[in-house]
Order: C-alpha cells, then structure tokens, then sequence
C-alpha cells in the first residue's frame, strides 16, 4: 500500500493543468537529437576504428549478436537512469532551498496552484463576516476570485484612521485579506491581532495599521491593499468599491435620516431606502473589468444594508453587474441582524434586494434550510435575533431558489464557509457546464469523483436550450419578416 501510495504520488507530476509533460516530452526529443548527432559523429572514419573496436570487443565477450544489442539496451537504461537520478537531486537541492518542505509535497503544491489558476472568475460583493466566511472557503476551488469590498465603515479602528489620518477604512479589507490568504497562521493573527492595553493603539488593528502605513508609503490606497496581498500569498484580489470618502446613509419608514455606516447598522428601524452623500461616486477600471469578466457574481452574505446593498448604491457597480452576462446569486442571510433588519422575512431581504437588482435580472437565491437545536434557538431568541424563515418564500419565473444546509455549528447566526462554497460550485457547475472548469473545481483527492456522465448530460441540456433559444428567435424574426411583407403588400 505504501509502495502504491508513492507511486500515485510521482503520478501526480503528470496530472492535466501540472505543464510539465510539454517539458518532458521537449526533454525527449533533445536526447533523440542528441543521439542522431552521436551517430551522425560515429560515422565518420575517424570515430568508425574507434566504434568498430568497441563492438569487435563487446562481441567477442558475448559472441553473440541478440546478447550484444540486449547488453546495448541496459547501457541505455543506465544512462536514463543516471540521468531521471541527476534531475530529481538536482531539483530536490533547489526546492530545498526555495521551499524547505517534503519531496512529495512540491508536487501536490504545484498541482493545487495550476488547479486554482484555471478555477472560475468570481466576484464576490460584499463586506464584513459574511464576505470573510465565503472567501475562506472558495479560496479552495479558485484562485481568481475578486472581493468587491464596501469602504463606508465609520466605527472602531477603522473610524479613528479615517477620521485621524485621512485615509479609507481598512477593516473590511483586512478581513477579506486574511480570508484569502494563503499565508502562515501566525502572519494571520498578527494581521488580526487587536491592541488591548491601555495605550494610545487601545482599540487598533494591526493589520489596520499595516494597511494605514503603506498607504502613506505608496501614496494610494489601491496600490497598499496590492502590496498587502503580496505579503499575505493571497489568492484573488480584493478590490474596495470606490476610492472617494463618501458617507453612508438611510432614510427610515418614519423619514429619518440616519448617518454614518455604524450608525445604520443599529438604528433600530425599518429602513426605506440607502444612498451615499455624496451621491455622485464612481467606482475604479478595475472593480468595472472583473464584474465584466465574471463567471457568477455572489451577492452577499452579511449585513443587508451596511455590508452588500451599500455595493451597489455606487451606480457604476451597479450598471456593471445588470449589464454583466454572468449569473447573479443572492445569498440570504441565515438569520435576521438586530439593528438593522429586525424581524425581517425573506420577503422584505428580496424587496430591498430589488430596489437596486430587478427580479429578471437574478437568476438565483440561495437559502439555508437547516436550523440549530433547540438550546441555541433559545438563546438566539433572548438576543432578538431570528431564523429567516424559508416557507415563506414566494416563487418567481426568473429566479431558481437553491436550498442547501448551510449553517454553520459553532457560530448559528453565520454560514459555514465550507458548505457555502460548495454550494455556490454547484450552482456554477449547473448554470455553466463548461469543459472550462471540469479539472478545476474538484481537489486532487476528489478525481474519482469526476462524474463523467453526469457532466456530459448537463453539457448536452445546456447545447439543446441553447439551440431552442436561437430557433425561437430565428422564428419569431421570420415571423417579423413575413408582417412587413405582408403589410407592404396589403399597402
């Protein structure tokens, strides 16, 4: 078993996506040049006494011809050998030195790399827990994930460093960072380590600091949350939604008006409507290119008002995303927020929704079907906080509801990242059954799970509605035709 378990894994280099067969294969046809370049120097009279010796000695120890070409044959699987034996030590000295880790393991980590580069473009519009549960968990299907992050945040950390240093929020940034880091633990918890002492940094975020400081280095905030990524080996990029230092703002069922992003999120009240003051905000090239380039784009979870619609009160992200071909999937909070949509229904989360994203242009909903105990239902409860309650769902002829359990154990008012982004894969994988992403959106370990048949049947749906789709039209423009035909004739 154990003899297996290594021979699968020197398989591995030779797995699809690892682009090392192309080298090997070039390799090989070196040596064939190398070898016809021997002969074609053998062949001259000098080196002719020289070969004709050699053979006239080899011959005369076997006398026999079948003996003389099978002891040609192990002098060249000696000099494979000797050669496969150089390479592996000699890159084995050099990744020991580039990456101090088992043999085995550069391999594996070569294969996960070159998988998650070919993985899905996806954008993610959001904020705060929500958006860093979701990132920790599709981090491990793509690497080309774009986090599309509010900057309207005006408490804690981040609230003080706008206030005092001019600069944008940094938290939720951070969050998604880390999120997506693929970095060392420990750099994680100092990026998240918060200072607690009595101290003029009471109440600061490290990597608030960190994110602060390179701003003042670089002169832009854009280029730190770069720098930053590099740093923490992310995999994606985290892009903020505008680069101007606007106001978040609601206007209340009662015609209040509340301001500031933390002022919003615990008013306590039934909110009618959000926008920004200014009003007129652009957003940057960057967050209009990755929404345009979009394989899905996931709106949410988190905060309804503070963390995702504020996204989308910019009117250029806005426009990007109903203009964008790829399909929009809300994700609905597991719970109801105290503060901000107190004893809302899955109606009123869809209403809000709908303010900014029209019913036709959502293609799904994705909810959570699966509840807690009931000892934490009752402590739920005691805080003021509610289950979104499924049944009451309404159906609509564009949008699909996908139902899947997707809460998390140790904390019930969130998702679980893993079950989230497993969800969201599936609903990619039905929505676009692409050739594209078949080798990409499983892990090694899951390649007998391929499912061959099943992925070949939704292909062939996806091609016969397709087909249907452009028949329809071709008829319903023929049937155009023949009316203008008809009434300049009636004419």
């Amino acid at each position: 078993m154990e003899d297996e378990s290594r021979f699968r894994r020197r398989l591995r280099w030779l797995y699809p996506g690892m682009k090392v067969k192309r080298w090997l294969f070039v390799a090989i046809i070196g040596v064939l040049f190398i070898s016809i370049g021997l002969s074609l120097i053998v062949s001259t009279p000098y080196f002719r006494g020289i070969y004709r010796t050699w053979s006239s000695i080899v011959y005369q120890l076997v006398r026999n011809y079948w003996l003389s070409v099978s002891f040609g044959i192990i002098w060249l699987a000696v000099g494979i050998f000797f050669i496969v034996y150089g390479l592996q030590h000699m890159n084995r000295s050099i990744f020991s030195v580039i990456m101090p880790a088992p043999e085995d393991d550069v391999a594996k980590k070569i294969f996960q790399k070159r998988q998650l580069e070919r993985g899905p473009n996806i954008v993610a519009i959001g904020g705060g827990h929500g958006l860093h549960v979701f990132l920790q968990g599709i981090k491990k299907y793509t690497s080309n994930t774009t986090a599309i992050v509010t900057v309207f945040d005006d408490g804690g950390s981040s609230g003080l460093l706008r206030q005092e240093m001019g600069v944008l929020p940094p938290g939720d940034i951070r969050n998604c960072l880390i999120a997506l880091a693929d970095t060392e633990p420990l750099m994680a918890k100092l990026f998240q380590h918060r200072f607690e002492n009595d101290s003029t940094l009471h109440g600061h975020n490290f990597g608030n600091l960190f994110i602060t400081a390179l701003t003042q280095v670089t002169g832009d905030f854009q280029k730190a949350i770069g720098e930053s990524s590099k740093v923490l080996a992310v995999r994606g990029r985290v892009l903020p939604t505008t680069l101007l230092n606007v106001v978040l703002k609601a206007e209340c069922d009662d015609g209040n008006i509340i301001s500031g992003e933390s002022n919003v999120g615990v008013c306590g009240k039934r909110i009618k409507r959000i926008f920004l003051d200014p009003e007129q905000v652009v957003s940057t090239p960057e967050v209009i290119k990755a929404i345009d380039e979009a394989d899905i784009i996931i709106l949410g979870p988190g905060s309804l008002y503070t963390s995702v619609l504020c996204n989308l009160v910019v009117n250029e992200v806005r426009e990007a995303v109903l203009h964008s071909p790829a399909p929009v999937v809300f994700v609905c909070n597991v719970t109801t927020q105290p503060g901000e949509t107190d004893h809302y229904k899955f109606a009123d989360h869809l209403k809000a929704i709908f303010q900014f994203i029209p019913p036709e242009r959502l293609n799904y909903i994705l909810v959570n079907n699966e509840k807690p105990d009931s000892d934490r239902m009752n402590e739920l409860n005691q805080k003021g906080i509610e289950m979104v309650n499924i049944a009451e769902i309404n159906t609509y002829d564009s949008i699909k509801i996908y139902e899947a359990p997707l809460l998390s154990l140790e904390q019930p008012t969130r998702h679980d990242s893993d079950k989230l982004a497993r969800a969201l894969i599936q609903i990619l994988t039905n929505e676009k059954p692409s050739w594209k992403f078949y080798f990409t959106l499983y892990t090694e370990d899951g390649f007998k799970n391929l499912k061959l048949v099943q992925m070949m049947n939704k292909y062939k749906k996806k091609k016969i509605l397709d087909q249907e789709i452009m028949l329809q039209v071709e008829k319903n423009q023929t049937g155009n035709m023949k009316e203008n035909i008809f009434a300049e004739k009636k004419k």
